[in-house]
């Protein structure tokens, strides 16, 4: 198992490096054209709520996806960390949004929480996509325990340097459903 984390650390540093190495203008373009892409998937377009995230070190940056949202009267959630787990609380704007224990901007406790279902479109954080499905977060966990439980589809949006053809996986780790880079979806290996 000692081998499974150590390839695991040395890919973090690696994604890392290669996305702190992309340009502000790289990013930003990129998640335009993501954001475009998984506004146009059936995923989003027959989702009945939106698990999302707020882009941090350097992550695709999705916040155009809350306005599309809106517009098609779809909800969207965001994370918070309770303890080990995740739960995803309503927000209507980023207003609703204030720094958690990580620093990470996550919904006031007072906001209504979400109850995902089989139509639900869960977007997925990480730092680099495998063809084959595989995902790699920063090791916590977090979505790994939340989506033992989600009947929904996840979608992982990601920088198309990010992807290998697959990564470190320990049996806890839960592949993704799609992988969406700004050049388009990804068909898993």
């Amino acid at each position: 198992m000692l081998g499974i984390i150590e390839k695991k650390r040395a890919m973090r540093e690696q994604a890392l490096r290669l996305r702190r190495a992309l340009s502000p203008e790289h990013r930003l373009a990129a998640s335009h054209a993501i954001c475009r892409t998984v506004t146009a998937h059936p995923a989003f377009l027959e989702a009945d709520l939106i698990l999302s995230f707020f882009a941090v070190r350097g992550e695709v940056d999705l916040s155009a996806l809350l306005s599309m949202a809106h517009q098609r009267q779809i909800p969207v959630a965001y994370p918070i960390c309770v303890g080990k787990e995740l739960i995803f609380r309503i927000i209507k704007s980023e207003d609703d949004l204030l720094p958690d224990a990580f620093g990470i901007p996550a919904p006031r406790p007072d906001l209504p929480l979400a109850h995902p279902t089989e139509r639900t479109l869960c977007l997925l954080p990480g730092l680099a996509a495998g063809l084959d499905g595989t995902r790699l977060g920063y090791g916590g966990g977090f979505y790994d325990r939340f989506l033992d439980t989600f009947e929904g589809i996840t979608l992982f949006p990601i920088y198309e340097e990010l992807v290998f053809d697959t990564l470190p996986q320990e049996p806890t780790d839960r592949p993704v459903d799609i992988i969406l880079t700004e050049k388009g979806e990804i068909p898993h290996a």
